[in-house]
């Protein structure tokens, strides 16, 4: 009977400890987002986790507004002194956001918007572009170095696949 009651505690401790393990395992990925929160606390797939943590940001949002589109409003709001309407071709995904829209209230109120428009050549050139951030550059005339130099403008593409400013 002594041998029945030992193989009954062996059995309860190994059977305790590995389901403590798994337990904790199990709470630690739950923590992490990598394993559903019911029972049985199975883990996502590599699917899954895509779908719940895209590694790109509205990359398979189709394009709705072309960087080219955004930016022929932009130059036009600025021609049209139009504060609100240049401030729309900004993402608010941006990481400098709300600098960029303070940069622009500056040249609205400092009445630089049509320098700003002349500073903006007509056409820009694709430079580079992934799936939700593109880089382009122009060409304008610096009278600082007295000439031509090369600038860039950067996009980011929103959740309805719209193609917005991210810096000036």
């Amino acid at each position: 009977m002594n041998k029945k009651i030992l193989y009954l505690i062996i059995v309860v401790a190994v059977v305790s400890f590995f389901g403590y393990k798994f337990v904790n395992e199990k709470m630690t990925k739950i923590e992490l987002g990598l394993a559903r929160s019911t029972f049985p606390f199975k883990d996502y797939t590599g699917d899954e986790l895509n779908e719940l943590f895209p590694q790109v940001m509205y990359a398979d949002v189709p394009t709705r507004v072309t960087p080219e589109e955004t930016y022929a409003k932009f130059r036009e709001a600025l021609k049209n002194n139009d504060l609100k309407g240049a401030v729309a071709r900004f993402g608010m995904e941006a990481s400098n956001y709300d600098e960029v829209i303070k940069m622009l209230n500056d040249f609205y109120n400092e009445g630089k918007f049509l320098e700003l428009y002349n500073y903006y050549p007509e056409l820009i050139e694709q430079d580079s572009m992934y799936e939700s951030i593109a880089q382009y550059k122009f060409e304008y005339y610096s009278s600082e170095y007295g000439q031509n130099l090369i600038g860039n403008i950067n996009f980011v593409k929103n959740s309805e696949g719209d193609w917005k400013l991210s810096s000036l």
